[in-house]
């Protein structure tokens, strides 16, 4: 029985086939004729398991269930709206799926005694015949069929099927905090942005002290660019519920995704440093409850989107930092303590341990994938820690590349424990301002040397944190001056990428709306990365490009400031711009393959985009700036040798852009010399060697330190 067979009430009988036709006649009859009257019948499916049969007892069966209906229908007035019909033999999936949306069991007289002991089949509940008719049972039965089919749907490739199940199942239970919430997400990831906060709001009218539903009505508002309207509520929540750090936390630090003009980020910035300022000021911990909400508070929060204003985050990322860590210790003072490292000169391995939400096929920590798999296994041990839910082909490739692996999501204090127990000389994150979870175990003093890495590059803040594990190619000559950890310039750009296999190129322009004629530009930042204070800088290179077109993917660049761009200099954004989303990655490596040049953005450079672009030899305009995280293609391209693509200003950066789409020898000579050279950034294991033989004096140097 297919799924889309299904209907809002589904019951089951599982007839025992060995007994004898006329006693298994007479039950269906017995069952039929029930439902046949029953006055939702148009509502009803009843399944009969027939999984253990045979194709020729199924035949059999079919048989025997015609005719019960037959013989129904010549001694009855009966209506055709019941659906009724065999399972048939069910897959592991399918047959879980329907287990699902199974309301009631009911019993018969030769019921298979065997199948319903089985522990999955008890936990349905069972129906006897007499109770069905009953209108609290239907009632009760299409309610629960409801939220049952919105979760499946919800689940599935066609998650608005969910939606108008939610909202019966709300309308006839409207203090049903969860399915506000369901509902909710649902509509936000159909594209339904006004009705998922709508749905939030209708939730807090029915159920004004559920914090949770005032917490999404907060993100979801900030997510639909509201950001003022999102900060107001957030300081009338945090009125509402003094009690709650997470809407402190929201309340002072929120910050925009994208900014419109660049006095927008001043101000936004002032607001986060008073409001860092308050909390700092406000926080009391004197009890263990004030010390459980402060950290439930602090493990919902991350500065993410302050590194993305451009600015010197130093100063604010310490005091965030120094706040992390009160919080944590407050908590877990057991874990704070310095820890010895053990001796190596007895020829041990050094244990090297690598945490992180996102052990999985994400750019901040793909990076870093080749220092485990071209560790030295005679010399030291790996020990990985994935502390989130996404596990895909990257997670199987840190696994084999780890003497031990734990995933561990969903418990801080396992993680930690699990940490300690280890015994590690060193501790790295690959990254620390992406997850909060990560940032409130940084904050802790689990290995002896604790150092994080560029996945999110810039400081931590942290007191905890000993080393940034940074590209001595990629940070500025005052690189110190930006980090509370202690800088280690590692050779070269310091990581060994995995190797990128390009294949043949497969589609044409046209596939992804571009002209065949045109000089395609490639953008393929978040669009948290482009700052409106360079949105000219497009418009410019159309201005002197007139057979331009700029591909912006992942949605990009804002478009209503480009239009604002454009138009300063008498153009139209949408005779030269191209939207895309996210594409799958075969077609985002044809589209590099058929683009004629790279366009990086400023104040955060790009990182496994521009290795990428390097891979498919597309020549990459970048201009190097104060900061290490707007230095990356800058590294990547000094360590190639190919410079003459790397501007020192805006205008050169134009420029160059201009003179790559003219100067079709020079484009092509730019191509010719990435070839030759790319291969010192992917798969080279004297990365990871760099990084053994610091870790090995940072601990020669621990060893060394008075106790």
């Amino acid at each position: 029985m297919l799924i889309n067979e299904l209907r809002d009430i589904n019951f089951i009988i599982f007839p025992d086939w060995s007994n004898l036709e006329t006693a298994i006649a007479e039950d269906l009859i017995n069952v039929l004729r029930t439902l046949f009257t029953h006055p939702a019948r148009q509502d009803i499916t009843l399944l009969i398991d027939s999984q253990s049969l045979s194709d020729e007892l199924q035949d059999n069966a079919n048989s025997l269930l015609f005719e019960a209906i037959l013989k129904l229908s010549l001694d009855e007035a009966i209506s055709e709206d019941l659906n009724v019909g065999l399972t048939g033999k069910l897959t592991t999936q399918e047959w879980s799926v329907i287990k699902s949306l199974i309301n009631f069991c009911i019993p018969i007289n030769n019921e298979d005694r065997y199948i319903i002991q089985h522990e999955e089949i008890a936990q349905v509940p069972r129906c006897d015949l007499s109770e069905i008719q009953k209108q609290t049972v239907y009632e009760a039965a299409r309610l629960e069929s409801w939220h049952r089919w919105g979760d499946y749907f919800a689940a599935s490739e066609s998650p608005e099927n969910a939606i108008p199940y939610y909202k019966k199942y709300l309308s006839s239970c409207p203090h049903q905090i969860d399915y506000y919430l369901k509902l909710s997400d649902v509509l936000y990831k159909t594209g339904q942005m006004q009705a998922a906060i709508e749905t939030l709001q209708n939730g807090i009218s029915h159920c004004p002290q559920a914090e949770e539903l005032y917490f999404w009505l907060i993100i979801r508002l900030k997510q639909s660019h509201n950001y003022l309207e999102a900060r107001n509520f957030a300081q009338q929540v945090t009125e509402k519920f003094p009690e709650n750090y997470v809407f402190k936390m929201l309340s002072h630090l929120m910050l925009p995704e994208i900014y419109d003009t660049p006095e927008e980020i001043d101000t936004y910035r002032e607001w986060f440093q008073h409001g860092l300022e308050k909390l700092i000021q406000e926080i009391t911990m004197n009890n263990p409850d004030q010390q459980k909400k402060a950290l439930i508070g602090i493990s919902h929060h991350t500065n993410f989107f302050l590194a993305y204003q451009g600015k010197n985050d130093l100063v604010l990322q310490q005091q965030y930092g120094r706040l992390v860590h009160q919080i944590m210790a407050a908590n877990y003072p057991q874990w704070i303590q310095a820890r010895p490292i053990s001796s190596i000169s007895n020829h041990r391995r050094i244990k090297i341990g690598y945490l992180s939400y996102f052990l999985c096929s994400w750019s901040g920590t793909v990076l870093f994938l080749n220092w485990l798999k071209y560790a030295d296994n005679q010399k030291f041990e790996i020990y990985s820690y994935h502390i989130g839910h996404q596990i895909d082909a990257a997670t199987q490739l840190f696994q084999s590349y780890s003497t031990k692996f734990y995933h561990l999501p969903n418990n801080l204090e396992q993680v930690c424990q699990q940490v300690i127990d280890d015994r590690l000389d060193v501790l790295i994150f690959p990254e620390l301002g992406m997850d909060a979870t990560t940032l409130c175990i940084a904050g802790l003093r689990l290995a002896p040397i604790q150092c994080m890495a560029w996945g999110q590059p810039v400081t931590s803040g942290l007191p905890t944190i000993d080393y940034f594990l940074s590209s001595e190619l990629m940070e500025p000559m005052n690189g110190q001056d930006h980090y509370t950890e202690s800088l280690v310039r590692l050779p070269s750009v310091g990581i060994s990428y995995p190797a990128i296999k390009v294949d043949s190129v497969r589609l044409n322009r046209l596939f992804f709306g571009l002209r065949e004629d045109a000089i395609i530009y490639i953008s393929s930042q978040a669009a948290y990365k482009y700052l409106p204070q360079h949105d000219y800088i497009y418009a410019e290179i159309a201005h002197q490009v007139p057979n331009a077109q700029f591909m912006f993917l992942r949605s990009g660049i804002s478009q209503e400031r480009l239009k604002r761009a454009f138009a300063a200099v008498g153009l139209d954004s949408l005779d030269y711009c191209v939207f895309s989303a996210v594409l799958p990655r075969k077609d985002y490596f044809d589209l590099l393959s058929l683009a004629d040049i790279y366009l990086d953005t400023f104040e955060w450079a790009g990182g496994n985009t521009t290795l990428d672009a390097i891979a498919c030899h597309l020549p990459i305009v970048t201009c190097p700036g104060e900061f290490m995280r707007s230095r990356h293609s800058y590294g990547f391209l000094q360590a190639i040798g190919v410079t003459e693509t790397i501007a020192d200003n805006s205008w050169q950066y134009i420029q160059i852009a201009v003179r790559l789409a003219v100067d079709i020898d020079w484009r092509y000579s730019v191509r010719e010399a990435m070839k030759l050279s790319i291969n010192v950034l992917f798969d080279n294991p004297t990365a990871t060697q760099n990084l053994e033989a610091f870790i090995k004096q940072a601990i020669a140097l621990r060893e060394n330190q008075p106790t």
